[in-house]
């Protein structure tokens, strides 16, 4: 098919080019054959399966070799974080409210919070923790959005499944979800980091959980401010 083609109307396909000139209606059926061939048949089971066992491993080989090995990141943390509140609204009722107006806000543009998440943690990892890495600061954003819907699935599913024990949703249980998510995002970052000698476990830890005051710093601290200033009333 050529893209400088006139593309004849003779039938349904060009004579030139090939290209189908009547193509059928978008439908549900449409998008189900859409996202079984762009998804399933471009490996995303691997992409899921392979970034809960080497989400590092997979991250930095997909970065600096080998691009058909997982799903874009951008459409793959939006399919994620799409899950996440298309099924925490259909089981976990109130999970992601807060007392924070501002930050109820920003959570009705689903994207915005776990970008800059992932943006904030990318740059402590590649200014503080991790200078002169060979990834470089886009490559660190890249892997902190594979890491975070990666993270954000796992904790989906475990909220999931102490829903079936937990009645409410006690301070034990936002706890455990927190220390599984927390525990995910440390155990990918020292494996991404540990082929070039600076995979080391405390370093690691301090570096997400920097990541994680440096987001409360700049986003929720100053949210807590304008909330309490009633700048928005």
């Amino acid at each position: 098919m050529n893209d400088d083609c006139a593309h004849r109307q003779v039938g349904r396909y060009c004579p030139d080019c090939g290209k189908d000139l009547q193509p059928e209606p978008i439908d549900r059926r449409t998008v189900v054959d859409e996202l079984v061939g762009n998804w399933w048949e471009k490996g995303v089971l691997q992409t899921l399966l392979g970034l809960f066992i080497r989400p590092g491993v997979l991250i930095r080989r997909y970065i600096e070799s080998d691009r058909d090995i997982l799903v874009k990141a951008v459409p793959y943390i939006a399919v994620a974080l799409a899950l996440n509140y298309a099924l925490r609204a259909r089981f976990l009722p109130g999970s992601t409210k807060t007392d924070l107006s501002v930050i109820e806000m920003l959570q009705n543009e689903p994207l915005i919070i776990p970008l800059l998440s992932a943006a904030i943690s990318a740059l402590v990892l590649h200014f503080v923790f991790y200078r002169g890495a060979s990834a470089g600061l886009f490559g660190t954003i890249v892997m902190r959005l594979y890491v975070l819907a990666q993270a954000t699935l796992l904790a989906l599913f475990a909220d999931l499944l102490m829903q079936l024990f937990l009645a409410d949703r006690s301070i034990g249980r936002n706890l455990a979800r927190l220390t599984l998510g927390l525990g995910f995002t440390i155990f990918a970052v020292r494996q991404y980091y540990a082929g070039e000698g600076r995979g080391g476990w405390i370093r690691a830890v301090a570096a997400v959980i920097c990541g994680e005051l440096a987001l409360i710093l700049l986003v929720y601290m100053p949210a807590a401010m304008i909330e309490q200033a009633g700048l928005l009333d």
